[in-house]
């Protein structure tokens, strides 16, 4: 059954040669092929620079180029835009280029995916190599999404999935937010479990901002689920609470609201007005 990795990029190239050919080593392994790499390009300011000697398990690479950057989700949400024009059926498998997402998951993923073609196999992460403060963080966003929405949402961009799955997360443009959002709002899941791995390269270059902005993307996809939880709680709060903890509370509750839907304007497009920023596909 074909298999096509998508990978969003942005100038990190010398992690995405690593992951590469980390993946090459283990499909060598386990005696699979990858018939098709596509990088999606989020308009990088760096040169491309691929080192693709000696990968006999991978048999093509392509990569498409956009003309500004647009982020990771809306260049993947592009990428499976791309993807959904084959006729034929094929399993796609959607990784990070830093080195976070393992490779030797990839093949327990496709086996489940094959023998599951309705759902999406995602990979949760069980543990974490980052800095406590993001830990930190990401424990908040885990929580206050479940509170919010009653989603326990601790997988990302890396999941596998057969052709048939990729309507149904690019529809409502809900993938334009969030690819796990979009996966869990349309689709069937099973949940893998993993460790998530140690970047190969660098530092992070997202920062605190960058990453409150993203569990705010993550949950604009369930604005509806947030808004009417939000009224059950401040209901709650004015019948039961009273003084300082009630208005922390209830304030704490709207501002929220304000801030998730702040983000899901901002980050309002449709498919139509994104394709203009796909500048070619490239094969390497």
């Amino acid at each position: 059954m074909k298999h096509i990795l998508v990978i969003p990029v942005y100038n990190d190239w010398k992690s995405l040669n690593k992951l590469i050919f980390n993946l090459n080593k283990s499909l060598h392994f386990n005696k699979q092929v990858i018939n098709e790499i596509l990088i999606v390009n989020d308009n990088s300011s760096e040169k491309v620079k691929l080192n693709l000697k000696n990968l006999k398990s991978i048999k093509k690479i392509n990569m498409i180029f956009l003309k500004k950057n647009l982020g990771s989700q809306k260049a993947i949400a592009l990428g499976l835009d791309h993807l959904k024009k084959i006729k034929k059926n094929f399993f796609v498998t959607i990784m990070d280029g830093d080195g976070e997402d393992d490779p030797m998951q990839v093949k327990k993923m496709l086996k489940i995916a094959i023998d599951n073609p309705k759902c999406v196999i995602t990979s949760n992460r069980k543990k974490r190599e980052e800095p406590i403060i993001f830990l930190f963080l990401y424990k908040i966003h885990l929580f206050l999404t479940y509170l919010f929405t009653w989603k326990w949402i601790s997988f990302g961009n890396f999941s596998t999935f057969s052709k048939s799955n990729i309507n149904k997360i690019l529809s409502n443009n809900y993938s334009l937010y969030a690819h796990s959002s979009s996966v869990l709002k349309n689709c069937k899941i099973i949940r893998l479990y993993s460790k998530r791995k140690k970047r190969y390269f660098d530092k992070s270059k997202l920062g605190i901002i960058a990453l409150v902005e993203h569990s705010l993307r993550v949950n604009a996809v369930f604005y509806k689920n947030i808004f009417i939880t939000s009224l059950i709680y401040l209901i709650i709060i004015i019948g039961f609470l009273e003084g300082n903890i009630q208005f922390l509370l209830g304030f704490g509750i709207i501002i929220f609201n304000v801030f998730v839907l702040i983000v899901k304007l901002k980050h309002w497009n449709n498919f139509s007005s994104l394709k203009k920023y796909v500048k070619k596909v490239k094969l390497i």
